[in-house]
């Protein structure tokens, strides 16, 4: 399930990354002679989604455009599947603003898809129940 800024894009949706890390940072004391790294701060990449263009109201293209006009941050939101949120399928929700967006991708005879990529604007949240 994919929700941008309250349109649900979920049957437009080809493939979704996202991905969460660990910053390293040192964790040698002055007087080691080996250096090494400890867990530091979290981040979250990107959210990359690849999506089936469409030009309708209320679809891929339009929705994106807003927001790229307005230059606004927006809350996304994604799960695996429909059902309850739980342990087993998170509801993965972040404010975030566009990065980037294809507004046309493709050669001749491929499917017409298009790629956005959202960049983090706030801090990462998931409900399990």
């Amino acid at each position: 399930v994919i929700v941008l800024n309250a349109v649900t894009l979920t049957d437009r949706a080809r493939s979704v990354t996202y991905s969460v890390g660990t910053n390293k940072q040192d964790g040698a004391a002055m007087s080691e002679i080996q250096d090494y790294g400890i867990p530091g701060t979290i981040f979250v990449s990107p959210v990359t989604i690849e999506y089936f263009q469409d030009m309708a109201a209320s679809n891929v293209y339009v929705t994106h455009k807003a927001i790229w006009d307005a230059r606004s941050s927006v809350v996304l939101t994604v799960k695996v599947t429909s059902a309850a949120d739980s342990a087993t399928n998170p509801n993965f929700t972040m404010t975030v603003f566009l990065g980037s967006f294809d507004y046309i991708k493709g050669s001749r005879g491929d499917l017409h898809v298009t790629s956005a990529s959202y960049e983090p604007a706030g801090a990462l949240t998931y409900d399990v129940a």
